[in-house]
């Protein structure tokens, strides 16, 4: 499945670097379902076309992607998600300490847009009877 007509997105003014937006969408995608291990990527023409942001940024998330395991490079084809994708095993002082750097990362972002914790919180709850 190419995924290269996907709704990506970014924030220009989220206070998140656009690169680390990219990585976010992907790891989540690959986190539920969405993108599955060799499902193809847009391309970085494609993706900085789209996103209208500098071509040098997509490829930072693909590289970035590509050291942590969770897509692969292959010259002249692509870039897919790698065979063995899966969320990474955190300890419990790491899950902590990600769960609250995502919490803050979220308010941030749901503040900006107008939204309130009761609207993530309900949110997340729907969310969570869906999986």
């Amino acid at each position: 499945m190419i995924v290269a007509n996907a709704p990506w997105t970014v924030e220009f003014h989220s206070g998140v670097p656009v690169y680390k937006q990219i990585i976010h969408q992907v790891q989540a995608a690959i986190a539920d379902g969405r993108l599955r291990p060799e499902d193809q990527l847009p391309t970085v023409r494609a993706l900085h076309q789209q996103l209208n942001v500098n071509p040098n940024t997509v490829a930072k998330a693909y590289r970035e992607l590509e050291l942590a395991g969770l897509i692969t490079t292959q010259r002249g084809s692509g870039c897919f998600v790698a065979p063995s994708a899966e969320p990474p095993k955190l300890s419990d002082r790491d899950r902590k300490a990600k769960a609250e750097q995502l919490s803050s990362r979220y308010m941030a972002e749901a503040q900006s847009h107008g939204l309130s914790i009761d609207d993530l919180i309900q949110n997340l709850t729907q969310r969570k009877s869906h999986v």
